[in-house]
């Protein structure tokens, strides 16, 4: 009698031991314990998230995750498409362009931070989802934004506060290049027809607000009727109306080979009169830049580009 108990105990210990193990080979997400917290996001949607989030995937804010010290595990294809942030972004899968929704299931993300309203439905089913629209505020509201999330809004404070720093040195810098009374113009060509004006956001915020040079009036009466920057980023316009908004200087970006080539918008400005007579142009002061960093409306781009601001004015 005493052996058949003695059997029976082994057999149920067996049984339990075997029944842990497979929920938690199955299910290992099931036995851990996850503090959470309610988060509104700026779309007014209430989601429980991570409070220490580990995987986070993101659609769009790979640079500011990577100022705030979080390296993501899945980012789009056109976020990874730079060289600005060179080793920093590595061991961040690429989820393709448009991303991939099974590369972000095998990621297995306990957060996803998305800029499109639109796709949170589909990504919700994998993870809760959090959305910061591009267009919310300026890039330092959707920094401010992402760190609140993260619970990092003392280190996206200071990091703020050290670029404040670096712009106010680069300003120093370039204000013995470019007077107060100076006007500096900021225009992009693409491909065959498109020429635009930038206005605050991009390489505006760099220009106009962290170097605090002085735009074109149009320009100027524009950023005044958008004193958060989020409806005035550019305008296209045409080549006819490039001497009413040449500055004393102009930045120019050739965007493609395009642009450049017989028939492209940037071959067509170069060789026109308009352009030829341009004071900025004859007196040597136009500045040709990449849009890698210039472009990127990001922390870390910013940072870079006001790197570079005392050089290409030097230039």
């Amino acid at each position: 009698m005493h052996s058949k108990v003695q059997l029976f105990l082994v057999f149920l210990l067996l049984l339990l031991v075997g029944c842990n193990s497979e929920s938690s080979s199955s299910s290992p997400e099931a036995i851990e314990n996850v503090e959470t917290k309610l988060y509104t996001d700026v779309t007014g949607r209430e989601v429980e998230i991570p409070v220490e989030p580990t995987k986070v995937v993101t659609t769009q804010f790979l640079d500011a995750l990577l100022a705030l010290d979080i390296t993501p595990i899945g980012a789009p294809s056109h976020v990874l498409d730079n060289e600005y942030l060179g080793d920093l972004q590595e061991g961040v899968a690429d989820l393709g362009h448009p991303y991939s929704i099974e590369k972000i299931i095998e990621l297995k993300p306990d957060l996803i931070i998305t800029s499109d309203p639109d796709e949170v439905e589909q990504l919700m089913k994998i993870a809760p989802t959090v959305v910061v629209p591009w267009m919310y505020g300026d890039v330092f509201a959707q920094f401010k934004e992402i760190a609140s999330i993260l619970g990092k809004e003392q280190q996206a404070e200071q990091w703020i506060a050290s670029l404040d720093n670096l712009a106010a040195n680069v300003q120093e810098d370039v204000a013995t290049k470019i007077s107060e009374d100076e006007t500096v113009s900021i225009f992009m060509t693409f491909g065959k027809d498109v020429l635009r004006i930038y206005g605050g956001r991009n390489i505006g915020h760099i220009i106009y607000r962290s170097l605090d040079l002085t735009p074109p009036t149009y320009i100027k009466d524009r950023l005044e009727q958008d004193p958060t920057f989020e409806e005035f980023v550019f305008d296209q316009i045409s080549m006819e109306m490039l001497p009413e908004y040449a500055g004393d200087h102009i930045i120019m970006l050739v965007y493609d080979q395009e642009a450049r080539d017989e028939g492209g918008m940037f071959h067509q400005v170069e060789e026109s009169t308009l352009w030829q007579n341009l004071e900025a142009v004859q007196n040597e002061q136009v500045y040709y830049i990449d849009p890698d960093p210039w472009f990127s409306y990001s922390p870390i781009a910013i940072e870079k580009s006001l790197e570079k601001a005392s050089k290409l004015f030097s230039n």
